[in-house]
C-alpha cells in the first residue's frame, strides 16, 4: 500500500516525534488528560475486597487480549475504595501501567480504578479516544525512558504529564483512528491465521514424537498390551522400566549465585520450552559463588526436566554448546547405557508428559514434580538399536516441521513490526489522512 505524506512538515522539538505536520498542535500530556493515581486497599481486610468496583493492575493490562478492559482479576468494595487513595475513572478513559512494567495500555470499558502500578488518563477535552490510544501505544519507549527508581522503575505523575503528545484537528484524528482500526484488524487477522498454523504444526510434531516413541517405526510388528491405561499397545519385544532405572536423577542448584556478565551459564526453567533451550535470556553467574560440591555442572546429553510452574515436566537435552553450564531449579537426568536423544524425545511424548507427569504435578496445590515422582514413572523401552533409529527418524521429521514453523514465525514477527511502524507513522503525521487519501 502506497501511503501519501504531508507536504509541509516542521520540527516538533521532541526527539521521539521528529518532524510533524505544521498545522498539528504539540502539548504536554497533562493538557489532554487529567491524571488519576491508583492505590491499594489493605490486603488483610476482607470487607475491602470482592466487591463490584473494577480495580486494574499492570497484570490486567499485560494479559489483555484486545484494547478494551471490561473486567479485572480483582474487584474492591465501596469501603475498600474509600479506604485508599485510588480514583475511579469513567468508561472510555485510558489506563496506563507506570511501573512493573511501564507502558501497558487499555481503554476502560467500564468505570475503573487502579492500583499504584497504573494511572488513569481521563480526557479533559473532546478529542478522539482511539486516536490517542494509538498514539500512547507508540509512545511506550518514551514513557520507559522517563522512568526512575532503584528498586523498580516507575514513571511518576509529573514526568508523565510533561511528556509531549501531538494532536491534529479532530477530523484528522477520526480519519487516522478509522484507518488504523481497519488496518490493524486486517493485520491481526492475518497474524492469528499464521499463529494457528504454528499451533497445528506443533500438534503434528507432538503426535509424530508420541507415535514413534510408543509404537516404533515398523507398522507390521507384533503388538502387546503395555499395561499402562493411557498408552495402549506397544511392540511385543519392548520392555517396561521405571525412569530411575535408566540412570541417575538429581536436583539443580535452585537460586542463582551472584550474576557476572562473562560468568558460567545458569539454565533456568524459564529457558526450557518444548525440548529446546533458549540461549537469548541465559543468566551468567560468578563461578566463585557456585557450590561445586553439589554436582551442579551439566554434561552434554544430560536431560533437564522442569520441576514446577506452568511448564512442569517440560524438558530439554544439553547440546554441545551448553556443556559446562549450571542446572537451575530443575531435575537433571543422566543416563547410563541408553540413547539420551531418544529419551529426550520420549519425555516430550503424550504418554509421559500429558499422562504420568500431568497426574504427578496435579497432586500438589501448585504444579510440581520431584525426583522421586519422576523416577517412579513407567516407560516402555525399545532395544538400543531401535532407540537410535527412532531418534534419527525424529531428528529428520521434527527438523522439517521446525523449519516451517520458524519461517511462519518470521512472517508473524514482520507483521508485528509492520503494525507498529504503521501506527507510529499515522499518529505522528508521517501519513496524510485528509480527504480519503489513505484509500
Amino acid at each position: 500500500m502506497k501511503l501519501p505524506s504531508y507536504s509541509k512538515m516542521t520540527p516538533s522539538g521532541s526527539e521521539w516525534l521528529g518532524e510533524v505536520p505544521e498545522h498539528w498542535i504539540l502539548k504536554p500530556l497533562k493538557r489532554f488528560f487529567w491524571i488519576l493515581n491508583g492505590s491499594t486497599p489493605k490486603s488483610g481486610e476482607p470487607k475491602y475486597w470482592d466487591g463490584d468496583i473494577p480495580w486494574a493492575t499492570p497484570d490486567d493490562l499485560g494479559s489483555l487480549k484486545g484494547d478494551k478492559l471490561q473486567f479485572t482479576q480483582r474487584m474492591i468494595t465501596k469501603e475498600g475504595y474509600n479506604s485508599c487513595g485510588t480514583k475511579l475513572a469513567p468508561a472510555g478513559s485510558l489506563i496506563l501501567s507506570t511501573r512493573a512494567p511501564i507502558g501497558h495500555l487499555a481503554i476502560s470499558g467500564v468505570p475503573t480504578c487502579t492500583n499504584q502500578g497504573c494511572r488513569s488518563l481521563v480526557f479533559c477535552i473532546d478529542d478522539d479516544k482511539r486516536y490517542f490510544y494509538y498514539q500512547l501505544l507508540t509512545t511506550r519507549q518514551e514513557f520507559e525512558s522517563w522512568g526512575q527508581g532503584s528498586t523498580f522503575t516507575e514513571l511518576g505523575k509529573d514526568k508523565l504529564g510533561a511528556i509531549y503528545l501531538i494532536a491534529p484537528p479532530q477530523s484528522e484524528q477520526r480519519a487516522i483512528a478509522t484507518f488504523l482500526d481497519r488496518e490493524t484488524v486486517r493485520i491481526d487477522t492475518l497474524i492469528e491465521k499464521k499463529e494457528r498454523q504454528i499451533e497445528l504444526l506443533q500438534e503434528k510434531r507432538a503426535a509424530l514424537i508420541s507415535n514413534a516413541v510408543t509404537k516404533g517405526l515398523n507398522p507390521n510388528v507384533t503388538m502387546k498390551d503395555s499395561g499402562i491405561e493411557w498408552l495402549g499397545e506397544v511392540p511385543e519385544h519392548w520392555s517396561r522400566k521405571r525412569i530411575k532405572h535408566l540412570g541417575s536423577i538429581r536436583y539443580g542448584l535452585g537460586e542463582p549465585p551472584a550474576q557476572l556478565e562473562d560468568g558460567v551459564p545458569f539454565i533456568r526453567a524459564t529457558d526450557i520450552y518444548r525440548g529446546r533451550i533458549n540461549g537469548e535470556a541465559i543468566l551468567r553467574v560468578d563461578p566463585d559463588d557456585v557450590p561445586w560440591s553439589r554436582a551442579v555442572l551439566l554434561r552434554r546429553r544430560d536431560i533437564l526436566v522442569v520441576r514446577s510452574g506452568a511448564y512442569t515436566g517440560d524438558s530439554a537435552i544439553i547440546p554441545q554448546e551448553w556443556e559446562g553450564s549450571i542446572a537451575g531449579y530443575d531435575l537433571v537426568l543422566r543416563l547410563k547405557r541408553e540413547c539420551p536423544e531418544f529419551w529426550a524425545y520420549a519425555l516430550l511424548s503424550r504418554y509421559i508428559l500429558q499422562g504420568q507427569i500431568y497426574l504427578a504435578r496435579m497432586r500438589a496445590a501448585q504444579p510440581h514434580l520431584n525426583a522421586e515422582e519422576l523416577g517412579e514413572m513407567i516407560i516402555v523401552v525399545p532395544p538400543l538399536i531401535e532407540q537410535q533409529k527412532i531418534t534419527a527418524y525424529l531428528d529428520s521429521g521434527t527438523a522439517d516441521i521446525d523449519s516451517l514453523s520458524e519461517k511462519i514465525q518470521h512472517s508473524v514477527d514482520l507483521l508485528f513490526e509492520y503494525r507498529s511502524v504503521l501506527i507510529s507513522s499515522a499518529v505522528t503525521g508521517k501519513i496524510d489522512m485528509r480527504r480519503g487519501r489513505h484509500g
